[in-house]
């Protein structure tokens, strides 16, 4: 399985996102890992994210044939996760189904494990049940 690294985050509010953080302002902490391929290790990264927004995670294989979008709808308490796979004769992204060895690898368990949020009266994370990872020796 090839490793996915960070590519960006995207933040959507029904409100106006302010530069300036204010005290009525509710804010988490977003907390997401990167797989750095050199060293073979991966790196969290913390943000402070609207407790209101939609926040929309995407990484992509070190190729860059592969997206993984991981899409948060905080106050509905969503999760969606798309995969895209790039097809050379259209020149874009398609969408993908999310097979078996893509779940099962252990960098897409890495990256789902890292993600959390956090914030005065509020914690929020991925829960995911014991598996076999399938690019792991049995």
């Amino acid at each position: 399985m090839i490793p996915f690294k960070l590519k960006s985050i995207f933040l959507d509010s029904p409100q106006e996102l302010q530069v300036r953080e204010t005290s009525d302002q509710e804010i988490v902490i977003l907390r997401v890992a990167d797989h750095h391929h050199i060293q073979d290790e991966m790196n969290l990264h913390h943000f402070r994210v609207p407790k209101h927004s939609t926040v929309d995670i995407r990484y992509e294989t070190i190729d860059h044939n592969h997206l993984l979008r991981i899409i948060f709808q905080l106050e509905q308490r969503k999760l969606s996760i798309q995969y895209f796979t790039w097809d050379d004769m259209e020149e874009y992204f398609k969408e993908s189904p999310l097979h078996p060895d893509i779940t099962e690898s252990i960098f897409f368990q890495k990256i789902l494990q890292s993600i959390n949020f956090s914030g005065e009266n509020h914690i929020s994370y991925i829960v995911n049940t014991p598996q076999h990872l399938s690019d792991l020796p049995k």
